[in-house]
């Protein structure tokens, strides 16, 4: 029970150091200041990128302007990272472009899933071997572990920014997260 305990707590603090990107708090503000002028339904719609919260999930999924979990694939950050005289860098030449927090806090929401609805979205593929997948708390919170195995009512994980590994009760985990669990046995 005592090892229990302590790997929800510092389950709970590596999924706060993951902490995860929230979408309306700090995405939505960096689309409004930077993006909106040329991509919004209330301004003007350029490149059929419309970044109102109605459009966003046409934007989002694979072969969009933005791949969920995969940022090099994203065009948009893509483009947001050009040099300035490139002919597609966005925002065009001369607009206010996006700072390295501003691109990292975007590069890290794609990351994470680009979830529309909170922070990072759920990972909804089982894990693979060796490979480290996202695993959300009940509580909301994200942390990257691979897989080991379930021992009983636990899901034993890696957390791979620390390489140290947890008996995580399956109570603790998000529903997504107990299903991708119960799938990898």
């Amino acid at each position: 029970m005592k090892t229990a305990i302590i790997a929800l707590a510092t389950l709970s603090v590596a999924a706060a150091t993951a902490s995860a990107v929230d979408y309306a708090s700090q995405i939505v503000p960096i689309f409004r200041a930077k993006c909106y002028e040329c991509h919004h339904t209330s301004k003007k719609v350029k490149g059929d990128v419309d970044l109102a919260d109605d459009k966003m999930p046409e934007s989002i999924g694979a072969g969009k302007h933005i791949v969920p979990s995969e940022p090099k694939k994203s065009t948009m950050l893509i483009y947001c990272t050009l040099p300035d005289d490139d002919e597609d860098v966005m925002p065009p030449k001369g607009k206010n472009r996006l700072s390295p927090t501003e691109l990292k806090m975007l590069e890290t929401w794609i990351t994470e899933g680009a979830s529309l609805t909170g922070g990072a979205a759920p990972a909804a593929a089982a894990p693979t071997a060796g490979g480290a997948q996202k695993w959300t708390s009940t509580d909301g919170k994200v942390i990257d572990a691979t897989f080991v195995r379930l021992e009983g009512d636990n899901v034993v994980l890696t957390v791979t920014a620390t390489g140290t590994t947890y008996a995580v009760p399956l109570a603790r985990l998000s529903p997504e997260s107990q299903t991708q669990a119960k799938a990898a046995k």
